[in-house]
């Protein structure tokens, strides 16, 4: 993975209290990681950082889009993510998950990079299955071309007379 200064918040010298970030997840963020299935996107994340004595509270609003295959035609389309999370930032002698929701971070810690969260918790908004949605008649919008093909696969495969004989053999038991 490669790192991008614009995703490493500062530890030492942020001020008590909450600030607010921005963060635009598109191309060039997803290009960072090597073996994503997701190449492009379009999506906002807004983080509101608590600092306070102990803790660091974050509180990840992620909406946009991302650019995923069909799982039906394997077409390129646009589905949409939105969500929310939450991580809490703890001082302690090493890094250590404590939950999902809580991380130790060393004290002398300076900076954290929160790419790879911000690349997980989008990951995370996806569907299982990724389909093109239907339209307003509530018809596919996937590729016609592609589906008509794996139906005439289907169709071919259906009389191979292999099949056929061991149909038969099934049925007479």
């Amino acid at each position: 993975m490669k790192h991008s200064r614009e995703y490493i918040l500062p530890i030492d010298g942020l001020s008590l209290g909450k600030h607010e970030y921005k963060f635009v997840l598109d191309r060039a963020f997803f290009a960072m990681f090597e073996y994503s299935e997701i190449t492009n996107g379009n999506v906002e994340v807004d983080l509101l950082l608590h600092k306070q004595e102990s803790m660091i509270e974050l509180f990840f609003k992620i909406n946009g889009e991302l650019e995923v295959a069909c799982d039906r035609c394997a077409d390129e389309f646009f589905e949409p993510v939105a969500g929310e999370n939450e991580l809490i930032l703890k001082f302690g002698e090493a890094f250590e998950e404590e939950t999902d929701e809580i991380l130790i971070i060393p004290t002398e810690q300076h900076q954290f990079d929160i790419s790879h969260l911000l690349y997980e918790y989008t990951i995370l908004l996806l569907p299982l299955r990724k389909v093109h949605p239907e339209d307003a008649n509530g018809n596919s919008t996937c590729n016609p071309e592609v589906i008509e093909k794996l139906n005439h696969m289907n169709h071919v495969e259906s009389a191979d007379p292999r099949w056929e004989a061991l149909r038969n053999l099934k049925s007479k038991n």
